[in-house]
């Protein structure tokens, strides 16, 4: 009989340590990463399907960051910041709406995130959120900031988060929320009026 494996997130000096174990307790095997490499991980798409997963490894690098192991980059920081709000979004919009069985280029299908505005709806998927922002926040930070781009464009990030009424949890904030709605109804308009674009665009 296969048991439930738990995974345990741990920043230390030299990494993060991802932990496994069974339901007795007892540890199956352990990985260590290193950090910038764990946030190339999470760039690439490693953690899409475990979100909240993703969110403890990030958690966990920010204790690293805390504790002095390791010194996030401007660029990095911009990195995770991005992650965080795309994030964030999915699991809102799972929350409020719940996913949709959509059709894949072969054939198949899948459950996907999906949102609901104003003007209609659209699956939507953690790495074409990333690449959404990365094109709109970011774009416009190096637009106006040039060599400042990567921190201001974490202040951006940030000031599309709050805490929770507990203090506990992340959440967007009302600019966010509202910010990424003007994104994604913004791309269900184009579609509505001109069709899907010749070259992939992320909504």
């Amino acid at each position: 009989m296969n048991q439930k494996a738990i995974r345990h997130i741990e920043a230390t000096p030299d990494g993060i340590n991802i932990m496994t174990r069974n339901e007795d307790g007892i540890y199956l095997h352990n990985k260590l990463v290193g950090y910038s490499t764990m946030i190339r991980q999470l760039d690439s798409g490693q953690f899409d399907s475990q979100l909240s997963e993703g969110l403890r490894v990030l958690a966990e690098i920010y204790q690293g960051n805390a504790n002095g192991w390791f010194r996030q980059s401007d660029e990095q920081a911009m990195t995770c910041w991005r992650w965080i709000v795309a994030t964030l979004f999915i699991n809102e919009q799972l929350a409020l709406h719940g996913t949709i069985e959509t059709l894949k280029q072969d054939g198949t299908t899948e459950q996907t995130a999906v949102y609901r505005g104003d003007i209609g709806w659209i699956s939507i998927y953690p790495a074409t959120e990333r690449f959404a922002l990365a094109n709109n926040i970011e774009g416009l930070a190096f637009e106006k900031f040039g060599a400042d781009a990567h921190r201001k464009a974490v202040m951006i990030y940030q000031s599309m988060t709050e805490t929770d009424a507990d203090g506990g949890n992340l959440r967007l904030s009302a600019w966010g929320r509202n910010s990424m709605a003007l994104l994604h109804d913004g791309f269900i308009e184009m579609l509505n009026t001109e069709g899907m674009p010749a070259a992939p665009v992320a909504h």
